[in-house]
């Protein structure tokens, strides 16, 4: 029972093999039936043989047919063939040099023989062929560029190293240079100088690895080209072969002008992503390497590289490299290396790298670096490091590393380092160490060399007390003076306890510190506020007050100060609380009283002691 069980498993282990083994033979001839029926490897050894035989023997080995009148050999005297695994394709052409067109078409392979005027061929263009191949191994190569520059004429090898080149000679006269270039050989030139149709087999050599810093300088070149191509939006754009051309060719070529539709489709052809053009017209949009004068777009403008001078775009300019001169784009200027010159746009302008110059936006300035300079924005500048220009912006300004100038802000600015300069907001100014001065309704910064002038100043190294304090009309007082020294903001509020109803104000008010020696200082303070009964507010009664104190300090926590004050009451005659609070906050020495329209306005001179803290 258990040997027959034993069986049983070897049996079934057998069965699987067998089936893996069909399986993997079966995926094997399919690949090799894929291989299209001119590039299949053929092995023909042969010596004065007759054309016929030779055509037998390779649609044996390539599992096809030939299709061909008896003109195509017709004459042909015999031929002697020494080829070992090479293409059916290449031993075709040594066969019949080029005088004998092929192409491939269901099971058959159909030969036509070129056609003869006068028995005298007159070739109005190059049709060249041929594979490369790697010449230290024999390798048929993919995706290698084969172009000429002149005409911008380019293809790329396919899948088995083979490529077909039409070439006009009206484009490049009597010869051509083929440029064969891939990523890590040797750029490589093969002359041609017979028109008509030449197959070519062309070797190329692997580069020896270059010293580190060399690769080094190479890569950052090439992943800074790279960087535009990897975009989403121009990945879009490009082909396979597009892609392949920018890979490998190292070299730029130039151009005086060039015309396009859109990208690839105008006078540089498939190598736009390599060219540098002097002058550029894009009717819709472009594609270069780069702009060595001028560009216009009607949509976009795309350079993988640097550009010069002028550059304009109805909608977007797109640079990978430096941009010296002027960018006019209706909706975006993006670059993203140093900017030299001046940049207006409808929306939008970014860099990624530093920029010196102009900036004016519709919407926002984005540096990625420092700028120097102007920016102008109608919504928000943003520098993620040292600024050293004018910032405008209708609502923000940002600059990370610190600026040196003015940031001027409809909202807010705000600054990470140090200020050299002024900021001025419609609401809030921030920054960490400022060497100037700060205008705004709010104002925040670490350490102030100027004066911060706004509703409310704080400044952490600066001044701000905690103030309690009587006087003539309001027993108990509080308020908090910040800023600093030569210029803080006072918030105050005030009671008095002899009525059923609290009677009590709130207030807002400016002053100034002079120092008298290392004790003490005088304050010179100006204040408005608004009495009112409980929660009554029924008109604006505002009492005025100048006050002049003298402050004695006796730790750096605590001081006394007191002095005179004077004070103006501007009470409305129909305000309910005139007959009561507003006579009641009174003292009986007034000086004068007199009625102006709906006020009497009432003064005095006063005096005020408070108790310091901070």
């Amino acid at each position: 029972m258990n040997k027959l069980f034993s069986m049983e498993k070897v049996a079934s282990k057998l069965n699987l093999f067998v089936i893996m083994l069909i399986l993997f033979e079966s995926l094997k001839l399919s690949a090799q039936n894929n291989v299209p029926y001119l590039e299949k490897k053929v092995t023909v050894q042969i010596i004065n043989g007759d054309a016929d035989d030779i055509l037998k023997m390779i649609s044996q080995q390539g599992g096809f047919t030939f299709s061909y009148g008896p003109q195509v050999v017709a004459g042909m005297k015999p031929l002697t063939i020494q080829a070992k695994s090479k293409p059916a394709r290449e031993v075709l052409n040594q066969m019949f040099e080029g005088q004998v067109t092929y192409k491939q078409k269901g099971n058959h392979v159909i030969l036509v023989r070129n056609v003869k005027t006068n028995n005298v061929v007159i070739p109005s263009y190059f049709l060249i062929t041929g594979y490369v191949v790697n010449a230290q191994n024999g390798d048929q190569i993919p995706e290698v560029s084969v172009f000429e520059k002149k005409s911008r004429v380019s293809a790329i090898t396919n899948h088995y190293g083979y490529f077909t080149l039409k070439v006009d000679k009206k484009d490049v006269g009597e010869t051509l240079l083929l440029n064969i270039n891939k990523a890590n050989y040797k750029d490589t030139i093969y002359y041609v100088k017979q028109a008509g149709n030449t197959h070519i087999n062309v070797t190329i050599y692997p580069e020896q690895l270059p010293d580190s810093d060399s690769m080094d300088v190479a890569q950052a070149k090439a992943d800074s080209l790279m960087r535009v191509d990897q975009m989403a939006f121009v990945n879009l754009l490009l082909n396979n072969e597009e892609e392949v051309h920018n890979k490998n060719i190292k070299d730029t070529i130039y151009r005086k002008f060039q015309a396009s539709f859109v990208p690839f489709i105008g006078s540089n052809l498939r190598l736009s992503g390599n060219t540098v053009n002097d002058y550029s017209l894009n009717v819709l949009g472009g594609y270069s390497m780069g702009t060595r004068k001028l560009e216009v777009g009607g949509l976009f403008n795309i350079d993988r590289d640097s550009v010069k001078y002028v550059q304009v775009a109805g909608l977007f300019n797109l640079a990978g490299g430096h941009v010296e001169g002027t960018q006019l784009a209706g909706l975006l200027n993006y670059n993203l290396k140093t900017t030299n010159g001046a940049e207006f746009s409808g929306l939008l302008n970014v860099n990624l790298d530093t920029v010196n110059g102009a900036q004016f936006a519709g919407l926002m300035n984005v540096n990625l670096k420092s700028a120097t300079g102007f920016q102008a924005a109608g919504l928000m500048n943003v520098n993620l490091k040292h600024v050293e220009t004018v910032q405008l912006a209708g609502l923000m300004n940002v600059s990370l590393h610190g600026s040196k100038g003015a940031q001027i802000a409809g909202l807010m600015n705000v600054s990470g380092g140090e200020i050299h300069g002024v900021q001025i907001a419609g609401l809030l100014n921030f920054a960490t160490t400022i060497h100037g001065s700060q205008i705004g309704f709010l104002n925040f910064a670490d350490s102030v060399d100027g004066v911060p002038i706004g509703f409310l100043s704080f400044v952490r190294s600066g001044y701000h007390q905690l103030e309690v304090s009587t006087n003539e009309t309001f027993p108990l007082n509080v308020a908090l003076r910040t800023g600093v020294r030569s210029f803080y903001n006072i918030v105050e509020a005030g009671m008095r306890f002899d009525s059923d109803i609290p009677v009590w104000y709130f207030g807002y008010g400016i002053g100034t510190a002079a120092n008298m020696g290392k004790k003490w200082q005088v304050d010179f303070d100006l204040t408005m506020s608004q009495p009112l009964q409980g929660n009554e507010l029924n008109y604006f009664n505002p009492l005025t007050k100048l006050n002049v104190t003298f402050e004695k300090r006796f730790s750096k926590y605590f001081s006394l100060a007191a002095g005179p004050s004077l004070n103006v009451l501007a009470s409305n005659l129909n305000d309910p609380t005139f007959n009561g609070v507003l006579t009641e906050i009174l003292p009986s020495h007034v000086m004068n009283t007199q009625v102006s329209g709906e006020y009497k306005y009432s003064s005095w001179i006063g005096a005020k002691v408070a108790l310091r803290f901070f």
